[in-house]
């Protein structure tokens, strides 16, 4: 019996082994290895608990909860250093960043404290790495807008975001596809064009998901996956070829779901209505 109770503990709780390379510890999960030096036991638990809440909420949402990616040797690995400064040095990341994600090795890196890292932070760098694991990693076909559009589509504070593109959409102030298939926002110093792209691309995804459903998202990943080519997986996935009316910001709001720059169809209008007034 005694036998059976400790297989117990160790089956269903976090496992703490150590590793050899700079004094790291270990703290393994069903989806994850914690590497941390100094940080608490409470402070590993929240971190625990967030990761894999995060992790089963984010393939939910995006309908890959069938592609069980992460498990055994294949679990993500998520460094948490003791402060700023280590997290600093050792990624030469900006002041203001709490947290990124090397996608290709399924590594994501922070900080004890790290402002925001929890509650939006965690989310935007894993959804980065579980969409490109789905669609294929370095995949050049994936344009930043998609990219960036999954990971906001997870955060859960964008009321801000909505906002703020609702009263752009309304001023007729807003970045048609070619212009947020060539925006870089690494670097840049526009601010609010910067802000709109995130915007926009968190809606387009939205879009996607919520108006055509999940299933119909993963076929897309899947055919962006297989032929590597962005307006085919558009055009073989989703129906945009009805003729609407030429009204200028109904045609320029439609323009940003058209990979083929002609006048799109009746649902656009349910994309409009849904981020001029975002629910």
């Amino acid at each position: 019996m005694r036998q059976f109770k400790l297989f117990f503990v160790f089956l269903f709780f976090p496992l703490i082994v150590f590793a050899d390379n700079q004094g790291w510890q270990i703290l393994k999960s069903t989806h994850f290895l914690v590497f941390y030096k100094g940080a608490s036991e409470n402070t590993l638990n929240q971190l625990t608990q967030k990761a894999e809440d995060c992790y089963n909420s984010i393939t939910e949402d995006l309908g890959f909860n069938r592609f069980n990616f992460w498990t055994w040797d294949n679990r993500a690995k998520i460094y948490l250093f003791n402060n700023q400064e280590e997290y600093k040095k050792e990624t030469q990341a900006a002041d203001w960043s709490a947290g990124e994600a090397k996608v290709a090795s399924k590594t994501i890196m922070t900080f004890v404290t790290a402002p925001g890292f929890l509650n939006n932070v965690l989310a935007h760098e894993m959804a980065h790495i579980i969409f490109n694991e789905m669609v294929g990693f370095d995949n050049p076909a994936v344009p930043l807008w998609l990219q960036e559009g999954v990971a906001t589509y997870q955060e859960r504070d964008i009321s801000s975001v909505k906002a703020d593109l609702a009263g752009k959409l309304r001023q007729g102030n807003f970045l048609g596809l070619d212009d947020l298939s060539r925006t870089e926002v690494s670097g840049s110093k526009d601010k609010e064009r910067v802000g709109l792209f995130y915007a926009e691309s968190y809606s387009l995804v939205k879009y996607l998901i919520s108006e055509f459903g999940k299933d119909r998202f993963v076929f897309f990943c899947q055919n962006l996956r297989d032929n590597k080519n962005l307006a085919a997986a558009l055009a073989k996935t989703y129906s945009f070829a009805v003729s609407i009316s030429s009204v200028p910001f109904v045609y320029t709001a439609c323009v940003l779901f058209n990979c083929f720059k002609t006048p799109v169809s009746p649902p656009c209008f349910a994309f409009i209505r849904h981020i001029v007034i975002p629910s």
